[in-house]
């Protein structure tokens, strides 16, 4: 079984997906850093020059690929939960774990990342601030997620380490990779 992380941009999928693959000696698979290699651009960049259709019709066989991994850990962008096939791949063989956090931790957590700034595109065009725009994906995302997820973890005031550590209490509670801890 695979553990699948999923949220929205911000929440750390990628930062704490790393730290569960050391601390687990798991692969670690972003599924965001895939379509992009795949794509040979940014998210931003292939959105400006493909459209989103595009986007999701890569982020879809990527996710879908990667659902059919065993015993990974899996990174998926925010907006993959809004295909039902993507959901119904990773939760046919994952643990999936939503990470969880208010609009302006968010955006706190964003606008410190520059790289995140400048490859992400703006997913809501008549949001008027970052913040304003996070709170609309969170709102219209936010059923999905709680339909997706096994369980949830509030990653505010909480370290990649901390997270980790909550998600590996939430794997041993449900009998995920009981010979890896």
């Amino acid at each position: 079984m695979n553990l699948v992380l999923i949220g929205l941009r911000g929440t750390g999928k990628s930062t704490v997906g790393r730290t569960l693959a050391m601390r687990l000696n798991w692969p670690f698979h972003d599924t965001d850093s895939i379509v992009q290699e795949r794509a040979g651009l940014s998210i931003r960049e292939l959105f400006e020059q493909k459209g989103e259709a595009e986007f999701r019709r890569l982020e879809s066989e990527v996710v879908q690929e990667c659902a059919d991994f065993e015993g990974a850990i899996i990174a998926t962008g925010g907006g993959a939960i809004l295909n039902d096939a993507n959901v119904a791949a990773i939760r046919r063989n994952g643990f999936v774990v939503h990470l969880s956090a208010n609009p302006i931790e968010l955006w706190r957590r964003i606008s410190l990342d520059a790289a995140t700034t400048h490859t992400r595109p703006k997913l809501v065009q008549s949001a008027e601030s970052g913040i304003d725009e996070l709170q609309r994906l969170l709102l219209s995302r936010s059923a999905l997620y709680a339909a997706a997820r096994h369980s949830e973890v509030i990653v505010e005031d909480r370290t990649p380490d901390e997270i980790a550590d909550a998600i590996v209490v939430l794997m041993k509670a449900h009998g995920i990779g009981k010979n890896e801890f």
